[in-house]
């Protein structure tokens, strides 16, 4: 019985060995590692190494499977694609199999990255806003220049300098350091911005800023802010800034709105602290197909001031882009806002129509209350994506990819914004149900540049036509 039990153990553990080895055996013919020897970069005449490696999961020494390291390709160039530094990325490898190792190329196709560009823009929220409430007045004109220099020193820096004059003045300064440190995870960002204007808004008629103009400054307005961001993995990113903030108003615009102000002063000045996180798995953040995308914030203004007044923000953004079969997309979005207090002055207004974020069919509309939900929804079908090699007629380099797409589109808006106590000057929309549905075409060009034309029919049986730059959703 002894025996036959020792027996029995005795093949049991030779049947285990024997199976051990062959699923060594089966690594070594399909799974078998493969060691990154060498990552070389071609074609980065001016972005150093790091910043593009920086982007990468693969790494000089690493040992993977070459399906995972195809699969890690994939995404590390849409990584590199998302830092807006190139026109295109290409990722190739050479195998050695005598040596079980394998050299990456990536080769770039790097962007102009000076641009001094001369402005012409309106002082409305919008074109809409501009041709519709406003009949086109052509004395709503800011002009002057913008200069950006993106990818400062080759660290993927951005310095930014706009200076305009007309229907208001604007000076802004902003430089952004991504990378301070060896690891690349923390970053600096400086913003500093003046505004003065004889023409003031002072308060909202039926979700229409209304304007007053003299020969004086009404209104002027400083802000500096100083923000840390920690980039701790390639897709999540967190901020806290800490700014402050001076706004000075005419005696003229106090007495038409008491209530501009916190406790109708003349002039108001505090801190703010805030901070936001951001997780983007996007695979194009200016115009993406694919993905999600995640933002939450909060922020608290008024630290500082003598009143002890103090208004704090938590907003919260969501989107999801998914591609379907036959050249189809859907994306979806919800972006929420609540403020407390619920009674605030008017300087510090949010809602619908504030900073881009509007439901479309209502371009027309700034819709303001303490808190809103707006959930966006667009299906896009692309006709044609057609791009081009014009060296031949283009000498810069820069600008030898030229690229067309057109995607026509579907669309539908589902808003709700809770009023301001006592705001019943501009409540006709709010503590309602809105929404809005139409078609649409999304033209994108080289440099992921976005025009959109849409066509809009909404809750308040109006029927709209809007020209916007920059992507819905």
């Amino acid at each position: 019985m002894n025996n036959n039990l020792y027996l029995l153990i005795f093949i049991f553990i030779l049947s285990i060995l024997n199976l051990k080895a062959q699923n060594a055996s089966d690594l070594s013919m399909d799974d078998s590692l493969l060691r990154v020897d060498e990552i070389f970069i071609l074609g980065n005449k001016k972005t150093k190494e790091q910043i593009i490696l920086r982007e990468m999961s693969l790494k000089k020494g690493i040992f993977s499977t070459l399906d995972n390291i195809k699969k890690s390709i994939e995404l590390d160039k849409i990584n590199i694609i998302n830092t807006n530094l190139f026109n295109t990325v290409s990722i190739d490898i050479l195998e050695d199999s005598e040596k079980a190792s394998i050299n990456i190329f990536v080769q770039v196709d790097e962007r102009w990255y000076f641009f001094p560009t001369p402005l012409l823009d309106i002082a409305d929220r919008n074109l809409m806003d501009w041709l519709i409430n406003r009949e086109g007045d052509v004395n709503r004109f800011n002009y002057g220049l913008r200069l950006t220099q993106y990818n400062l020193g080759g660290q993927n820096q951005t310095l930014k300098f706009i200076g305009k004059v007309g229907f208001e003045r604007n000076l802004l300064i902003d430089y952004m350091i991504p990378f301070i440190d060896k690891d690349q995870k923390h970053g600096l960002r400086f913003t500093y911005s003046y505004n003065e204007s004889e023409n003031a808004s002072f308060i909202t008629k039926d979700h229409v800023p209304d304007f007053f103009d003299s020969d004086i400054i009404n209104k002027n307005q400083y802000f500096a802010s100083t923000s840390y961001t920690y980039r701790p993995s390639f897709y999540n990113f967190h901020q806290i800034s800490l700014s402050y903030l001076y706004s000075e108003i005419s005696d003229t615009v106090l007495r038409l709105n008491p209530n501009y102000h916190f406790n109708q002063e003349k002039k108001q000045s505090y801190f703010g602290l805030s901070y936001n996180f951001i997780s983007d798995h996007r695979n194009n953040k200016r115009f993406a197909t694919s993905g999600t995308f995640l933002q939450a914030s909060l922020e608290t203004i008024g630290l500082g001031h003598r009143d002890q007044f103090n208004i704090s923000t938590i907003s919260l953004k969501f989107n999801k882009y998914t591609p379907l079969s036959d050249d189809f997309f859907l994306a979806n979005g919800i972006i929420g806002l609540q403020t407390f207090p619920e009674e605030q002055p008017y300087f510090n207004y949010q809602g619908l129509g504030y900073n881009q974020v509007l439901a479309r069919g209502f371009e027309l509309d700034l819709i303001e209350g303490s808190s809103f939900l707006l959930q966006k929804n667009t299906l896009r079908k692309k006709i044609f994506d057609w791009s081009k090699d014009i060296r031949k007629v283009m000498p810069i380099s820069q600008f030898a990819q030229f690229r067309m797409a057109t995607y026509f589109k579907f669309f539908a808006d589902f808003a709700w914004v809770d009023n301001y106590p006592n705001y019943e000057i501009s409540n006709r929309l709010t503590n309602q149900l809105l929404y809005s549905f139409g078609v649409g075409l999304d033209l994108v060009a080289m440099y992921d540049l976005v025009l959109r034309l849409e066509y809009s029919y909404n809750s308040e049986n109006e029927r709209n036509f809007a020209l916007n730059i920059k992507a819905d959703l």
